[in-house]
């Protein structure tokens, strides 16, 4: 489930915090890789758990509904489709994942407001109201609405991500990293003013964000809706829950990247410096732009399976979302001359 898209960014989401807390440690900061990549995957498992933890809480307030003293006849026989979706009873069958949630620290069970929030948001959508009233009652008709629900409903609910980011630092919203990144190198007057203006907005109610869709939580949701289409109705979700890693090569790759951007980083600027335009030094480069670029030679020259297009796509993607408006042109420049420059020396051997 951890692709390489997401190891990059936990990679430099790390380095970043070692560095600028000044703890160079490598063996602080491959614990710190390990717990972060270990939380996304208890992320993907915890948000399936949520699904059959939903139902069961459904199913006990329809049941004191029912015994409600003045009950109505809507809440004395209730329609019972979502209590009795196959999708959620499936789930609630997998061995992989209730061995895993029996083990774990948190519990959904734990916050029931939330789950009434998000029974209600589901009680009145219009989603809900087709599928319990239906014609077809099917287990595809089961898994479909989970996945709508999941999409439409739940990913996307800021009192389950205000959650999700109270228990975990590593279940954040990484739009604040992108506006902390927006005006890191901004002179602090102006700081401020941004500052004062974004909270202007969010309290008047006018300020918009979009969740990077290349973020790790984002892509964690992405995986989970592909898991629920992978289910079947003869199987379930057995054999279907994804493994941390795809396989032990891309844990490798987690690990010595990191290891060799902090035990050599800083010489790759070595490579770098005589390719920035005229003007430009090392002093001038913003943080993440210049980590972006030691990972990207670092990657040049410790991963020869890796072609140079591919890790150069990769750091330019990351400096759309984490460093500021022009980075990514600028990344994409500095390291397409870096390879080529390493590749005329001879210093590196790919495509």
């Amino acid at each position: 489930m951890i692709n390489r898209v997401l190891i990059r960014t936990r990679v430099l989401q790390v380095a970043y915090a070692h560095l600028h807390r000044g703890e160079l440690s490598l063996s602080a900061a491959e614990q710190d890789l390990e717990l972060s990549l270990q939380r996304t995957y208890d992320l993907y498992l915890y948000l399936l758990q949520l699904i059959p933890s939903l139902t069961d809480f459904y199913r006990e307030v329809l049941e004191v509904r029912r015994r409600k003293h003045l009950a109505t006849q809507a809440e004395r026989t209730p329609n019972m489709r979502l209590v009795e979706n196959r999708l959620a009873a499936q789930l609630s069958e997998t061995p992989e994942l209730t061995a895993w949630y029996a083990n774990f620290g948190l519990r959904w069970e734990d916050d029931e407001a939330l789950l009434r929030h998000l029974l209600r948001k589901i009680e009145r959508s219009e989603l809900y109201q087709d599928y319990t009233h239906g014609r077809s009652d099917s287990w595809a008709a089961d898994q479909a609405f989970w996945l709508e629900a999941f999409h439409q409903l739940i990913a996307g609910d800021e009192l389950l991500n205000e959650y999700l980011e109270a228990h975990s630092i590593y279940w954040e919203d990484d739009l604040a990293v992108v506006e902390k990144a927006e005006v890191e190198e901004r002179p602090h007057s102006e700081e401020e003013q941004l500052q004062q203006a974004l909270q202007a907005a969010r309290e008047a109610g006018t300020y918009q964000a979009v969740r990077l869709e290349t973020g790790p939580v984002e892509v964690v949701k992405d995986f989970l809706e592909k898991t629920l289409r992978r289910a079947t109705e003869e199987e379930g979700l057995q054999g279907q829950i994804l493994p941390m890693f795809r396989d032990e090569e891309d844990e490798l790759f987690a690990r010595h990247l990191l290891r060799q951007l902090l035990m050599k980083g800083g010489d790759y600027m070595q490579f770098i410096e005589p390719v920035l335009s005229e003007g430009w030094s090392t002093e001038r480069l913003a943080d993440i732009d210049a980590l972006l670029l030691r990972l990207g030679v670092t990657e040049f020259l410790h991963f020869p399976a890796i072609p140079t297009h591919i890790t150069i796509n990769e750091y330019v993607e990351l400096a759309k979302h984490y460093s500021t408006a022009h980075s990514a042109a600028f990344v994409n420049g500095v390291l397409d001359a870096v390879a080529r420059q390493l590749k005329d020396s001879g210093k590196i051997i790919k495509q």
